[in-house]
Formats: structure tokens, sequence, C-alpha cells
């Protein structure tokens, strides 16, 4: 990957922004559906300013991948232009057959893999096409971004939504971004929209005080801390450290002081590499106005997906949209969703005897136990905070509510440079069992049969046979 792969990104985005552009002249109706998660929320965000500010009558959508049924009801809607943000790639087909076939305009802006075609009703911006990860290099904030900044440059003080995006998706390595959210990240440096710095990467360092974010830390769990209040206050005791500061407060000597306390105290865990890279990193802040909310852009991704795990994605939308009035709403939900998160983990930490081999994965049935919405957030939880080995992909399986199972599976990036690729795998074993699925090479999720996991199990194992081998 380089600068000609980045170049023709680029320039597919101008296309993109060239479909639009006569479209904005306010005679169109126009839906944006997007998905429910931090990038799919900032995504929808961004989208919106522009038509907000074009004065474009729309209406947004957030949800799930649409299935064939939910395209087949869009296509009998009065809508002239259909805008798919965080998705639709892996839907061409049924976008073809109900809303192209049926004389509608589609945009696709994502970053997920899928057979895209070529059709004089529909403009389309994929990393994948231009030979760039959708995994690592650019999420779906960052290539909406890219289309509306070409658009207008008015749209630059959007830069921040579209980091947003990228950390909610946890495209960000020990060693930063790279491709096109890497540019992203060095002209908002530039234009001074964000400030770099290094600290303790805990969720609501600025938030809430410090006692209480250790409690609630699940990125990472801590072994001895997390979820025991009076351990939390005897570690910050003995750092003379007031309870009622919060982390972003301490200044660098006091907050190094504090994450070498609990290094030493989580003991062997903080040996390994996924734990210190999540504890301790580049802190991204906002310098403007221009977010409403924490300044902290990993404290804002967290807020809005938040908000979409918490079946509320529509306050996250409107505060990243610059509604102040759904703030307190949505520091409501990242608080309960912080507890959510914490009680999945105990529950975790108390079975990781569960976890069990097939030849090419670890895996783990949690039946009723834990809310599928929140499964693959608690897998991912679990390889940051090392508390799973890596060297193999993680499942996880849940029950839904509807009588299915969800699977949710993650891998790192040096399970993928070795030849995994999640999305490949779980789409083909979840077809093979009457079901769907798919996603990234490090991330990937499905939806099966009940009555087939074991079945499922067996079609994954041997459809990720041979990588890395």
């Amino acid at each position: 990957m380089g600068r000609a792969e980045i170049k023709r990104f680029r320039r597919d985005a101008e296309e993109v922004a060239a479909f639009l552009r006569p479209r904005l002249d306010g005679k169109i109706r126009v839906k944006v559906i997007s998905h429910t998660d931090a990038d799919g929320i900032a995504s929808a965000a961004i989208m919106a300013r522009c038509l907000y500010a074009y004065n474009i009558p729309f209406t947004v959508k957030l949800g799930r991948p649409p299935s064939e049924e939910d395209i087949g009801q869009l296509g009998a809607e009065s809508h002239d232009l259909y805008i798919f943000l965080d998705q639709g790639s892996g839907q061409m087909d049924v976008i073809n057959k109900h809303l192209l076939a049926r004389g509608k305009e589609v945009v696709i802006i994502d970053h997920h893999p899928g057979p895209l075609i070529d059709h004089p009703r529909l403009s389309f911006l994929n990393p994948h096409t231009c030979g760039l990860s959708g995994s690592i290099d650019v999420s779906a904030s960052g290539a909406t971004f890219s289309v509306v900044e070409q658009l207008d440059l008015r749209f630059r003080s959007l830069l921040g939504l579209a980091i947003v995006g990228a950390i909610g998706d946890r495209q960000e390595s020990p060693f930063g971004f790279t491709g096109v959210n890497d540019t992203l990240l060095k002209r908002s440096v530039d234009l001074g929209l964000v400030r770099e710095s290094e600290g303790l990467k805990l969720t609501r360092r600025s938030l809430v005080p410090v006692v209480e974010c250790l409690r609630t830390s699940v990125r990472p769990y801590l072994i001895g801390l997390s979820g025991n209040p009076s351990s939390c206050r005897s570690l910050v005791d003995s750092l003379e450290i007031s309870h009622s500061r919060l982390i972003s407060e301490l200044g660098s000597d006091a907050e190094k002081k504090l994450a070498e306390a609990i290094v030493y105290k989580v003991g062997a865990q903080a040996s390994r590499e996924e734990f210190r890279n999540t504890l301790w990193g580049t802190i991204l802040t906002a310098t403007t106005d221009d977010l409403v909310g924490p300044k902290e852009l990993g404290e804002y991704a967290a807020l809005i997906d938040a908000c979409g795990n918490m079946r509320n994605p529509e306050i996250g939308f409107a505060l990243a949209t610059g509604d102040g009035n759904y703030q307190r709403d949505a520091l409501g939900l990242l608080g309960a969703y912080q507890e959510q998160m914490l009680r999945a983990m105990e529950w975790l930490v108390d079975k990781l005897a569960s976890f069990k081999l097939a030849s090419n994965f670890r895996y783990i049935y949690a039946g009723n136990d834990i809310d599928s919405a929140i499964l693959g957030e608690m897998i991912s939880l679990a390889i940051e905070s090392a508390l799973i080995p890596v060297e193999q992909p993680v499942v996880g399986m849940a029950d839904t509510v509807d009588g299915f199972v969800k699977v949710s599976a993650r891998a790192t990036p040096a399970l993928v440079a070795a030849g995994v690729n999640l999305g490949q795998a779980i789409s083909r074993a979840a077809a093979a069992v009457g079901g769907y699925g798919g996603g990234h090479d490090v991330s990937a999720a499905a939806r099966i049969p009940r009555n087939r996991l074991e079945d499922f199990v067996a079609e994954l194992d041997r459809a990720m046979t041979g990588w890395g081998r």
C-alpha cells in the first residue's frame, strides 16, 4: 500500500462528489442508511451536516446491515437517492434488484469488501477497489469525509468526526494510523483541529473521577481493579491522588505513576503486549468546538458507540450533528454501557476455562448469558486486555432473542498477515448452515440457526484450514 492507492482513493472520492454535486439542488429526496456503531453514526453525522448545509430534504435510518426485505421496503418508498454508509457493499445484489432496477439512484460509501458493480445510477467509494484495506487504512467515516470535503472545503472542520469513526472501528494500531487515516490525522494536526499527547487510554478519563474510572475500566479490563471499588480507592490513596481528580487533570508525571501502579497491581496480565498497548498510548484531543461533548476523540468514539450498543443510536447521531441537548443522555448511556460491559467481562473472566479449541480457532458459546449485541465487543476487549491467548482467532457465540445464534469473530493483525481472513471464512461457513455473515479480515460476524451451531463450528474450522501454512 502506498501513495498510488491513496491517490486512487481520492480520485474515486472526487467521482462520488461529482455524482452528488448536481443532485444537491434541493429537488430530490434523499435517504441515508447507516450502521449503529461509532463509525456508522459518525458517517451519518458527516453526511447529514453536508446535506443540511445544502438545504436538502433527507431522512436518516440507523440500523444493522439491511436484509433483502429491508431493501425491498426502501424501494417502495418515495425517495429519489439512497446513500448507504458503512454498509451496502455486501448487499449489492439486492440493491441492484430493488433500487437500481426501479429507477432509484444509489451512493455507497463503505469500507467492507463486496461485489460492487458498474451502473449509471450507482456511485461508490470503497477502499478495497483502490488496493487499500478497509480494516486499517480507512473507515466509513473517513471515506464519507473524503467525499463531502470534495464538495466544499467548509466541511473540513468535520475531520475530527472522521477520525472518531476510525478509532471506534479500532483502526489505530500501537504505531498509529496507516493509509488514508494517517493522512487525515496529519492534516487535522497541521490545521490545528486535533492535538496529540500520551497518556492512559482509559474510557471516561476526562469524564469521571479517577476511582470510578478505574472501577469501570473494561478497555482494558484490569484484574483486581475493575469492578472492585475498594481496591481502586486503595491504589489511588497509595499515590496520594485526590479521589475527585480526573485522570486527564493529573499531569504527565502523576499519570505515569498511576500507570506504573496499575501495571504492578494487575501483575502477569501486564506482561502481554496487547494489554500495554491498550492501557497507554496516544491521546487525540479536538481543539475546536465542532464536536459537542468530550474533546478526547477516543472518549467521543466510546460515547456514540455506547448509544448504538444501548439501542439508542439516534442520541449519538444527534450529538454528533451538534445538538448539545443530548449530551446528558449520551453520557448516561455510556455509563450504563460501561456497567453492562463490566458485568460481561466479569462473566468472561469466570468462564475462561470454558473456551474450546477447534483446529484453527478458539471459541465459546455463551447461550443466553451474554447479550448478543455486545458479544463482539466482549471478545475484542478480552483480546485487548490479554485475557485470551491470540495465537488463533477467537470466536464467540450467543443466542438472539428471535431464536438464532449471533457469531462474532476476532483476529489480530499478525494473524491476518499470516493468512487469516475472517470475513471470507465466516461468510462461507454461515452460508453452509443456512445463515449469513461476513465482514473484514480481522473481524466478522454471522447469524445462524441455533440448531446448526455444531455444524457451523465444523464448517468454520474447515473454511479456515490452511491459513498461515
